[in-house]
């Protein structure tokens, strides 16, 4: 192998070039990006970046520009990739050119889902993916502005948490009894929910949003499903991705939610991979799935850039995340098996414990708030399909590190 062309210039994109040459890849190695930025951090978007959009942290990048310069990689960023030309194992680029590799990773990602009514493109109606929709959102978030938050997922609930911090006063509707309930889980959610009511966000759960009212190309009122009426200065709209899976799809690749891939990264298309946010992969718990995390991301990446070398791959990983909220730092690994048994270690009332979801007593997931030692074992509990008894979970005297060694 020869050249290697990455599709995405984001974190698995960043990740996997630079997996290439530690790896030793001596080729040619071309990145494409739509953005005009080279590959950064996406999860300061939902807070420094918006607490301070002029200083964004020194590593916000992944690498400066010397490093991509050193490494030689050829950076084409500010471009769309339109193409995959499958005969000629190129990527066919905004203009007519093309960018022949004789292995290619599509790190595509996805972008943010819009809303389907009226008013939904003002430009005070702010969606979260890039650095610059984090820019353009800053510009909103003044001290005392009414913000409407749609959607609490872990993009709405930072965001909410990020206005709090800056002095806006916060509306928050979700459609869900919680926020955060798909990946917490409705005990979890409720828990989080009220931690987001004490620091004065206006919680309207179980709630949808039917129409937004708009005067001079600004939403000034959010219609809810219950008729009541939300003033608003702007508006921030958290309600997932849609994958990226266009170039796949229409080069006759594979996909589904997102682009398939095997444990290799392989997509349907043995010269191209893919990886990150757009990869449809095994689930660690059986079936398939796409991981919209960052561990996911730059991990994946790697595992993409080792198998396009030839090395032996064989990703498959429970999912792990973390966001941070207020003072809170809230981490989970791997998943929540229907009708779980739920073991608390710690107080909740302090926030500061950690959860185990067994299968009888098989633990499947751990969340840990504000207990980060707690998830580092935690989570090769998860791998390691470990089995402990709830009395043991629950109880801060026996060491989860012993539990793990008794799992082998």
């Amino acid at each position: 192998m020869k050249s290697v062309a990455v599709v995405g210039a984001n974190l698995a994109g960043g990740r996997a070039v630079e997996s290439l040459r530690q790896a030793g890849f001596d080729g040619r190695i071309t990145l494409i990006g739509e953005e005009p930025w080279r590959p950064y951090e996406r999860p300061p978007l939902s807070k420094e970046v918006l607490w301070d959009p002029a200083n964004v942290p020194d590593n916000f990048f992944l690498h400066d520009e010397a490093w991509y310069a050193a490494n030689r990689i050829e950076m084409r960023l500010g471009t769309r990739a339109e193409a995959l030309d499958l005969a000629a194992s190129a990527v066919r680029l905004t203009g007519g050119d093309l960018v022949q590799a004789d292995r290619i990773l599509l790190t595509t990602g996805g972008s943010a889902r819009k809303l389907n009514m009226e008013g939904a493109d003002a430009a005070n109606v702010h969606y979260l993916r890039t650095r610059d929709d984090a820019t353009r959102m800053a510009t909103d978030l003044r001290d005392g502005a009414r913000i409407v938050i749609i959607g609490m997922g872990v993009i709405g609930a930072e965001v909410a948490a990020s206005a709090v911090k800056l002095g806006c006063r916060v509306t928050a509707i979700e459609p869900l009894a919680a926020p955060m309930i798909r990946a917490l889980g409705p005990q979890f959610g409720q828990w989080l929910g009220v931690e987001h009511r004490q620091r004065g966000v206006d919680t309207r759960f179980g709630r949808g949003v039917t129409a937004m009212k708009v005067l001079d190309g600004r939403v000034t009122r959010v219609e809810l499903d219950d008729g009541s009426l939300v003033d608003c200065d702007a508006v921030v709209v958290g309600v997932g991705i849609v994958p990226e899976i266009s170039l796949a799809r229409d080069a006759g690749i594979a996909t589904n939610n997102g682009i398939i891939v095997d444990r290799q990264c392989r997509t349907s298309s043995a010269n191209v991979f893919a990886a990150g946010d757009v990869a449809e992969q095994d689930s660690f718990f059986g079936g398939h799935i796409r991981q919209e995390t960052y561990q996911n991301a730059a991990d994946q990446a790697q595992a993409a850039a080792l198998a396009m070398l030839g090395q032996e791959v064989d990703y498959c990983k429970p999912v792990w995340y973390w966001s941070d909220q207020y003072d809170l730092n809230i981490q989970f690994c791997g998943h929540i098996p229907v009708q779980a048994e739920v073991t608390v270690r710690g107080d909740m009332a302090s926030n500061a414990f950690a959860a185990f979801f067994q299968s009888g007593e098989t633990v499947e997931g751990i969340l840990t708030v504000n207990r980060a030692p707690d998830m580092g074992i935690g989570k090769r509990l998860v791998e390691r399909r470990a089995k402990a008894q709830a009395v043991q979970l629950s109880d801060a005297n026996v060491s989860l590190r012993d539990l793990l060694k008794q799992a082998g």
